[in-house]
């Protein structure tokens, strides 16, 4: 791993720096291939959004440019891209001042050749099921859906996950309405409709999720957003699980139960045409 601030090598950051003290942030982690960084379009609208709500002052153009010239340096692999509100004093009360922006380089051979040079791919088939605890709480609005260096719920999940023997799992709320994977978005096939969770109280917006509803209102595939709790999960025929840096999971046994996979590649193979 190789990590740049200012366009020069970094080792350390500074202990008032306000990322580190209270997670006062963002990240966004994009997948680098030839050289190229994929779905780029979905990480900048997540950058944007992410700025205007946090209220965070960096030049989206100018880390843009800086984006394309580290991909091209690492090749092959993934680029994180670390946006932390600075240095401040003590106390919540944030400065005027521009944000401290930090790229970090993690470098992979070379991979197979992909079909879609632009990100969207099928990684796997896999076997999962639902983590009944712990479960994610609900945030401010203003924060839900953005990816801020305040991960710890993802922290204790991920904890919980490998005490399975699932790759991933479908995640809760409160109020047992499904969210997401533990490290992705998911979709499922309910009544003959995809589907998707609502975000607008917790969980993080994907990039692959964008880029999925982008292909599928090009198709005019019908999908919809929307609350479905755990008890109904039994009416989901397909699901499978999306993130930008291990693609497509396809679920073919959930919670000892087969599901339809031809039903996930049907939908592949038209988003991918």
């Amino acid at each position: 791993m190789q990590t740049f601030y200012q366009g020069q090598p970094c080792d350390a950051i500074a202990p008032n720096d306000r990322g580190f003290l209270y997670g006062d942030g963002l990240f966004t982690s994009v997948r680098v291939r030839e050289g190229l960084p994929r779905l780029w379009s979905h990480h900048l609208d997540r950058l944007q959004q992410a700025q205007q709500r946090l209220g965070l002052r960096f030049d989206l153009a100018e880390l843009s440019h800086q984006t394309f010239e580290y991909a091209a340096q690492l090749k092959h692999g993934t680029l994180k891209i670390i946006i932390s509100r600075g240095v401040g004093q003590r106390g919540y009360l944030p400065p005027e001042q521009p944000a401290a922006v930090y790229f970090q380089l993690f470098s992979s051979a070379a991979p197979i050749p992909e079909p879609q040079p632009d990100g969207l791919f099928v990684a796997d088939q896999i076997a999962s099921g639902v983590l009944q605890a712990p479960r994610l709480g609900h945030v401010m609005p203003i924060l839900a859906g953005l990816k801020t260096l305040n991960r710890l719920e993802q922290v204790l999940l991920r904890q919980a996950l490998a005490q399975t023997v699932w790759p991933e799992g479908l995640v809760l709320d409160l109020d047992g309405v499904v969210v997401e994977g533990v490290q992705s978005n998911c979709w499922w096939l309910r009544d003959g409709q995809w589907q998707t969770p609502c975000l607008q109280r917790t969980g993080i917006a994907g990039v692959m999720r964008a880029e999925i509803m982008q292909r599928m209102q090009q198709r005019q595939i019908d999908f919809s957003q929307v609350r479905l709790h755990a008890r109904d999960l039994d009416q989901v025929e397909s699901l499978f699980f999306c993130n930008s840096l291990m693609g497509v999971l396809v679920v073919d046994c959930f919670d000892g139960r087969p599901l339809q996979t031809k039903l996930v590649d049907r939908l592949l193979s038209d988003l991918l045409s």
